[in-house]
């Protein structure tokens, strides 16, 4: 994972026009078991920016982690 596609996740995040995302957290962390520390950091940038998250759920296997999320700008 390169800082840049987490920058460029927070951006669309914060400035997109969607509501619903289904993040591949598994993309951005190297160590799939500390997913959650990734998923707090997104969460409080989004908090910062006044992004609330109005609905999650988080998929685990062994493979990949699936974060979907519905956000109110």
């Amino acid at each position: 994972m390169s800082s840049e596609d987490k920058e460029k996740l927070i951006y669309d995040l914060i400035f997109s026009e969607e509501t619903e995302y289904i993040i591949g957290v598994h993309e951005y962390v190297k160590n799939l078991w500390m997913y959650d520390r990734f998923i707090d950091e997104i969460k409080s940038v989004l908090s910062k920016s006044r992004v609330a998250i109005i609905r999650e759920t988080v998929t685990v296997d062994s493979n990949s982690i699936i974060w979907k999320i519905k956000v109110k700008k």
